[in-house]
């Protein structure tokens, strides 16, 4: 789960104190240019404009708010679901259509904002509301800088093309970092939601223009394609100067920019318009705020039930959740809501996993699914690929001397050779294990992630392990999650210098271990199809990022188990190809670890120390590391990754 700050941070205090005074500074230039236009207007002049606004006029500019202020809500709708908080679309659509509509009128939008957001979403803490706000501001910046660059570039007189063309090319360098950089995602909305955002401020300003235009005068012959660029430039004035509704800012930058236009119509038709989208919206949703809200916070979760695939353990790395249904363990990328493995419910048609991906803007995918969950899959329209084949075995029933396991039992003899000894995991130091994690990770360019396992203390504290020691020193270790009807190997970590043979005695010793419990079955995990004879180059790139599968299946193979295939599937080939191609990359490169609390009650910690973070000390007894007080350069070198 995401750790939110509940505080300000000292230091931001002075920051936000300047932006205030500047906005303040800014607010009364403004207003002082505005008065001194003002001194050459008219005001029985405006006055006569304003009484020759017919109902019709006003009817279609309260039209034009509606909309504008539908796209206004749908800010905060987005962006709570960028920040999965569970509040509904419609009271999030509320809410941010209450706060807007207020704050923009009182001025210092975060402060107000922030306090109508809390107001409005019971349950919603402080500090997530202020983020909220923060996000909404931001992200309608900069949907009006993408909206407003491209409508003066598409317009043949609009101003300042220059200066537009360059946001653009910013905002298409965005676009590049994060489709390059998808660790900036966990922080920065996904490209299907900055698209979205985009598309709601188009909305929002083209219908709040639309809105200034049917308030002027009929004989003011003003085209909205002269109009638009003024308004929307004076609109970024406004709300950068900070002031209420922008006022003064807006009406400066918006004459200036229409210079051979009558003075007296236009402001006319401004003053109209912030009734009609200022004022009145700003009573309305004052009184709604008043009134508060029915929305309460969740109440308690009913606990899930457990899923039946052992390899579901991989939950306790603190990178997957469960669904609220409990049906389904997800993982996140990018721009795809994963599905991992198959749901509890075996009825479960899909319609909750792709609800709740609609819910975070994000598409659905299911990874390492077995066959029956690809029908299910197939029967809604989705796209299938085959991408691995599970090796598992029933330890009931395993028999070492069987014909096929021949190559099982040389290498068997070997690690008894060797003087290996295998034991479960009470009888060594965690920190004899981490040296060995590190110097594992050293050799093969540092751990995988999201579907595979990496080290931790902790993580390490929720499976069964096995041990493997060459004349009192640790050399390798297993690792297996637990089910109550199946066991999954999942962490195989060895020093470069390890006996051949000694990952198969430790299998074997959790293969005869559940046969005495009576476990019908071991998964092995699973080997890319690739190794089966697929695609060499699909081949060739799991070996450049450290996944030798066809060493892979030549271990596996060597205790001759039954294959089962296992299956990537999305709604459609895009989806499918980009699901594979965010998995791929998290798996090479997944984020820094992050431990959720587990309650386990051998470890109480959130965070877990990375393997360098450890004690400096090297507990091996072997003379080639005689260094007892300082790391080996070897062994006790940071893992990458």
């Amino acid at each position: 789960m995401q750790q939110i700050n509940t505080g300000t941070p000292a230091a931001t205090w002075p920051r936000l104190a300047g932006r205030l005074f500047l906005s303040l500074g800014l607010g009364t230039g403004f207003l002082w240019l505005l008065a001194s236009r003002l001194a050459e207007v008219d005001p029985s002049a405006v006055g006569a404009a304003m009484s020759q606004v017919v109902l019709l006029q006003w009817g279609l500019a309260l039209l034009a708010t509606v909309v504008s202020f539908w796209a206004v809500g749908q800010y905060d709708v987005v962006m709570h679901r960028h920040f999965r908080t569970g509040v509904t679309a419609a009271v999030a659509g509320r809410a941010g259509i209450c706060a807007i509509a207020v704050s923009q009128m009182l001025g210092l939008g975060v402060i107000t904002g922030s306090i109508l957001r809390w107001r409005m979403l019971h349950g919603l803490s402080a500090a997530m509301a202020a983020r909220l706000t923060v996000a909404v501001a931001g992200s309608f910046l900069a949907g009006w800088g993408v909206v407003t660059a491209l409508v003066l570039l598409v317009l043949p007189d609009a101003p300042f093309r220059g200066v537009a063309a360059g946001v653009v090319c910013c905002a298409g360098l965005v676009v590049v970092a994060v489709v390059a950089a998808p660790r900036l995602t966990r922080t920065w909305p996904n490209l299907f939601t900055m698209g979205h955002l985009v598309g709601l401020a188009a909305v929002d300003t083209l219908a709040a223009a639309l809105a200034l235009y049917v308030l002027l005068p009929a004989d003011l012959d003003l085209a909205l394609t002269t109009l638009l660029p003024a308004f929307l430039i004076a609109q970024g004035a406004g709300l950068l100067s900070g002031a209420p509704g922008g006022v003064g800012a807006f009406e400066v930058t918006f004459l200036a920019l229409l210079p051979t236009w009558p003075q007296d119509p236009l402001l006319a038709a401004v003053l109209a318009w912030r009734l009609i989208y200022y004022a009145l919206p700003a009573m309305l949703g004052g009184l709604r705020a008043a009134l508060g809200t029915a929305e309460t916070p969740p109440g308690a979760k009913t606990p899930h039930p457990p899923l039946p695939r052992a390899e579901t353990g991989i939950a306790a790395q603190g990178e997957h959740i469960r669904l609220a249904c409990g049906s389904w363990l997800v993982g996140r990328t990018p721009h795809v809501l994963v599905g991992l493995f198959d749901p509890l419910d075996r009825e479960d048609r899909l319609d909750r996993l792709i609800a709740a991906a609609a819910q975070e803007g994000r598409w659905p995918a299911v990874y390492k699914c077995t066959g029956r969950t690809a029908v299910l899959t197939r029967r809604v329209g989705w796209n299938v690929m085959a991408i691995a084949r599970e090796a598992w075995l029933d330890p009931r029933h395993f028999r070492p001397d069987h014909p096929a396991r021949a190559g099982l039992r040389r290498k068997l003899r070997r690690a008894g050779a060797a003087g290996l000894e295998i034991s479960t995991g009470g009888t060594a130091s965690m920190a004899e294990m981490t040296c060995v994690a590190a110097r594992w990770a050293a050799a093969h360019g540092g751990e995988r992630g999201f579907s595979m396992g990496r080290f931790s203390p902790a993580y390490v504290a929720t499976q069964r392990v096995y041990l493997a020691h060459r004349a009192g020193r640790l050399v390798a270790f297993a690792t297996f999650h637990r089910a109550s009807r199946e066991w999954a190997l999942d962490l195989v970590r060895y020093v470069p210098d390890t006996p051949d043979g000694t990952m198969q005695a430790l299998v074997c010793a959790a293969i005869a271990d559940c046969a005495k419990a009576g476990v019908p079955r071991l998964s092995l995990a699973a080997v890319p199809e690739a190794a089966f004879g697929g695609s060499r180059g699909v081949d060739r790139v799991l070996r450049r990022t450290g996944h030798d599968s066809a060493g892979l299946l030549q271990f596996k193979s060597s205790f001759a188990p039954r294959w089962q295939r296992l299956y990537l599937a999305a709604p459609h080939p895009v989806a499918l190809a980009v699901a594979a191609a965010e998995i791929a990359r998290a798996i090479a490169l997944p984020p820094p670890l992050r431990q959720i609390e587990q309650g386990h009650a051998d470890y109480g910690f959130a965070s877990v120390p990375r393997p360098w973070q450890e004690p400096r000390t090297c507990p091996h007894p072997d003379p080639r590391f005689p260094c007892q007080t300082t790391p080996c350069p070897d062994c006790c070198r940071p893992a990458i990754g």
